[in-house]
């Protein structure tokens, strides 16, 4: 941002949640020069924001801001692998009470279909309302950090214009703009689900390698010179929770679609090659075919 820009920019932002991607956001506005608070029920989560300050300070209401940027997890506490948005429906309905009219209102986390206009529901269209999932690799954050192409679907089209001068003019992301909330919403959760059945047909590969004589990472190498196919390593599974989850979150949204699916077979064959990989390092053999 230039500092012409910088100096008509005098508007609040609140990060709400400040786990890896709320942080990150925060830290990058801030490296822009504008005004961000955060907010977090882990004081721990805040203590670190405020001491790398990515902050100003905690906030301790939800009014007076101009832009609300959801960054909260939507995973289960006891459970990291299992969809869960009562967190995020209690942040809309504390918005409802307290956010500012004509503010934005940015969900970074990922949701299923149709929890936009819930959520939108909930504010009485008193706030604007888009989904911008995120998109974060922390190895490689100048890269693939939170100025990288980012997919923006609104509830509205004035939610839509809003959303567009924020992030694309004000914090100079560049954005792929589509007709629908619903739209963006699946873009992540799909992203994932195809990300998780990349990783499961790799694992299944090299089960059926080590269980007939086939070394795995010649035949992997060989496949790899076609210019149209790349597959995966195959390593200790699928890890994180936004794999399991979002893939959880096709699974439920497709279940009374389809008879079968691809992703529930992809989750089985992780599972298995969980189990593979735990008989493997207990005999330091391959497991015997069955």
């Amino acid at each position: 941002m230039s500092e012409d820009a910088k100096k008509h920019f005098v508007k609040k932002i609140l990060v709400i949640g400040l786990g890896q991607i709320g942080h990150s956001n925060a830290e990058y506005m801030t490296s822009l020069g504008l005004s961000v608070d955060g907010y977090d029920i882990s004081e721990q989560a805040v203590s670190r924001a405020l001491k790398n300050k990515v902050i100003q300070k905690k906030a301790t209401s939800f009014r007076d801001y101009d832009y609300y940027i959801i960054c909260i997890s939507t995973h289960r506490p006891e459970d990291m692998f299992v969809p869960y948005l009562d967190g995020l429906m209690d942040i809309a309905i504390r918005l409802s009470h307290e956010g500012k009219g004509g503010a934005l209102v940015g969900i970074d986390s990922t949701i299923t279909r149709g929890t936009s206009q819930e959520i939108l529901k909930i504010l009485g269209h008193r706030l604007h309302v888009v989904h911008v999932p995120h998109r974060f690799f922390i190895h490689e954050k100048q890269k693939h950090g939170v100025k990288q192409t980012r997919v923006l679907g609104g509830c509205s089209s004035c939610c839509t214009t809003q959303a567009v001068n924020f992030y694309g003019n004000s914090l100079g992301i560049p954005l792929h703009i589509v007709s629908s909330a619903d739209i963006a919403e699946l873009t992540k959760v799909v992203e994932n689900s195809y990300r998780f059945m990349e990783i499961a047909f790799a694992e299944e590969l090299r089960m059926v390698c080590e269980n007939t004589q086939i070394d795995f990472n010649e035949l992997r190498n060989a496949i790899n010179t076609k210019w149209n196919i790349k597959i995966l390593e195959a390593r200790d599974g699928v890890g994180g929770h936004c794999l399991p989850k979002d893939s959880q979150m096709f699974l439920d949204l497709s279940r009374n679609v389809l008879v079968t699916s691809i992703i529930r077979a992809a989750k089985m064959v992780d599972e298995q090659y969980r189990f593979f990989l735990t008989k493997r390092a207990s005999s330091e053999v391959p497991l015997a075919r069955r």
